[in-house]
Formats: C-alpha cells, sequence, structure tokens
C-alpha cells in the first residue's frame, strides 16, 4: 500500500507543477494591460473569470490548467482516502489489560496497592457548588 500511496503522491506533486506552470504560461501570454494582481482567482475555481481576464491567447494554457488542477484535487482526495484506510486496517497494538502475564514494569502500581478513597481535589469558585467527576 505505501508503494501506492507513494506513486499517488508523486502523480499529485506532478499535476501541481503542471498547474504551476501553465498558470505562470497563462500569465506571461495574458494582454500587458492586465495586471499580476487580477490573476489572483487562479486558486479558487474562478476559471470563467480568469478566461475573461487573460483573453482568447490563454486558452490553451488555461485548459491544460483547469484539468491539472482538478487532476491534483482528484489525486489528493484518492490519496487521503487510501492512507486513511491503510491506516484503519493496520492491527491493533496489545493493551496492557489484553495481555495475559505479568507487568513488570516498576511505575505500574499494582490495583490492591492503589485503592484510593480521597476524592479528587477542585479548586472552589465562589458561589458555585464542589463539582468532582
Amino acid at each position: 500500500m505505501s508503494v501506492l500511496l507513494g506513486v499517488i503522491t508523486l502523480f499529485a506533486v506532478l499535476t501541481l507543477a503542471i498547474a504551476v506552470m501553465q498558470a505562470v504560461a497563462m500569465v506571461r501570454v495574458a494582454p500587458a494591460s492586465e495586471r499580476l494582481a487580477s490573476f489572483m482567482p487562479l486558486g479558487w475555481w474562478k476559471f470563467r473569470q480568469l478566461e475573461a481576464k487573460a483573453g482568447p491567447a490563454a486558452a490553451h494554457p488555461l485548459n491544460i490548467y483547469k484539468r491539472a488542477v482538478i487532476a491534483f484535487i482528484v489525486f489528493l482526495l484518492l490519496g487521503l482516502a487510501l492512507s486513511s484506510w491503510t491506516i484503519n486496517q493496520a492491527p491493533a497494538l496489545d493493551s496492557a489489560s489484553a495481555q495475559s502475564g505479568l507487568i513488570n514494569d516498576p511505575r505500574v502500581i499494582p490495583a490492591e496497592f492503589a485503592f484510593n478513597t480521597d476524592n479528587r481535589r477542585v479548586a472552589i469558585m465562589p458561589g458555585a457548588l464542589l463539582l468532582e467527576s
């Protein structure tokens, strides 16, 4: 699974690089009257607004940019789903209560010596009842 996840990550990075290159190409081909600040919707899925600002000369880079952004999002979601599925399929670690042997850790207090009848101390607030959990 880790190889498949690595391949998906590689494709996501490659499509992101293609999207960035096409965005730069689109800004270069755009008319000189449009400033770089007018291309701020690049990351906000406003493709029609970008098409209007870039003009007809940037139609080809814009189409490649759209496809690269959509592919990046698809690879990102696929990688996220695959990684969460892989984590859920991993075997659970053994807990201390599931082990049948003795616990030899000197930091662990055995249950018969850990009996504590004192209530937990809670800061008292004026006008409030003493609440303990």
